[in-house]
């Protein structure tokens, strides 16, 4: 999948509708993480800001999991491609989770939305999809922040573009 599905945000959805909302989150997901990998070179990808923190490969490793996580959620059935150790390919599948998943939810009803559970392994327990938005979207953004901010520091910043509108300043 070429990054062109995430070049640009779309118009806002027709109805505010769980499926449109979440989704919407994810588009949001989809357009940072382009724009913040976009353009990373070797020096980037390898950077740590500080010994013991990940570094780019190993954030963007953490970012795919927890994505395809949340994803599986909503699709159970889903078969993901787990990402060669190559920083495009992370780059690669990373988006098209965000494609599949925005489609998942846009085609989701507010009933199966509403009866969605994420299971958190760690403490063996089921939570409802409204912790998907203070957990593994909340992270995802988090991290995709990371990103920009680690690779101002290696020397290499992002394009500017308000991710208010998603157009140039």
């Amino acid at each position: 999948m070429p990054d062109s599905s995430f070049q640009y945000l779309p118009p806002t959805p027709p109805s505010s509708s769980s499926g449109a909302i979440l989704s919407r989150f994810i588009v949001a997901i989809g357009f940072r993480y382009q724009i913040a990998t976009k353009g990373l070179t070797q020096n980037e990808i390898d950077f740590r800001p500080v010994e013991g923190s990940m570094n780019m490969h190993e954030l963007l490793d953490h970012i795919y999991k927890v994505l395809t996580w949340a994803y599986k959620a909503f699709d159970k059935n889903a078969k993901l491609e787990i990402p060669t150790n190559t920083f495009d390919d992370y780059r690669k599948k990373t988006l098209q989770v965000c494609e599949s998943f925005r489609k998942r939810l846009e085609e989701m009803s507010d009933e199966e939305i509403e009866q969605t559970e994420i299971y958190l392994k760690r403490i063996n327990t089921t939570f409802s999809f409204w912790y998907l938005i203070n957990g593994p979207i909340s992270d995802v953004l988090t991290h995709i922040g990371q990103i920009n901010s680690w690779r101002r520091i290696a020397g290499n910043p992002v394009d500017r573009i308000s991710p208010f509108t998603g157009e140039p300043f």
